[in-house]
């Protein structure tokens, strides 16, 4: 029987990654462009974790901004109508596209998908529209 301590390749190591002799280490995950974000005065910005059960789904929905996601442990899929368009595990960060309608995926059978997001919209806009099936 697979235990869950057994998944290390699947959680994002946050401790022990200061080089000897260094006082500070920064892991640069996301360095990127990115030309959608709000041109708005202010901007709503969001920053959350959330977690997948093991198979498990989230609802149908899209974000109404720029979005970022941190893979802390596990793996994800993003299902689009045209099928699987992102994938991610543990230490990926990935964007998913504005206004597009998809559902997240656990694939995994034993370990939950834990992320944390961050969120950038209009103020005038809500971050997230959810629905019952786009398509």
């Amino acid at each position: 029987m697979t235990r869950l301590e057994d998944y290390k390749d699947l959680k994002l190591q946050l401790g022990g990654i200061v080089p000897p002799g260094k006082e500070l280490h920064r892991n640069m995950l996301f360095d990127a462009m990115y030309a959608s974000l709000p041109r708005d005065p202010e901007a709503r910005v969001q920053i959350y974790n959330a977690e997948i059960t093991p198979g498990g789904f989230t609802n149908y929905h899209c974000h109404n901004g720029a979005t970022f996601f941190v893979v802390l442990q596990g793996q994800f899929e993003a299902h689009f109508q045209e099928g699987v368009l992102i994938r991610a595990k543990a230490g990926d960060v990935y964007s998913e596209p504005i206004a597009k309608f998809h559902r997240g995926h656990n694939p995994h059978p034993d370990l939950h998908f834990q992320c944390i997001g961050v969120q950038i919209t209009s103020p005038d806009r809500e971050p997230i529209t959810n629905v019952e099936k786009p398509w």
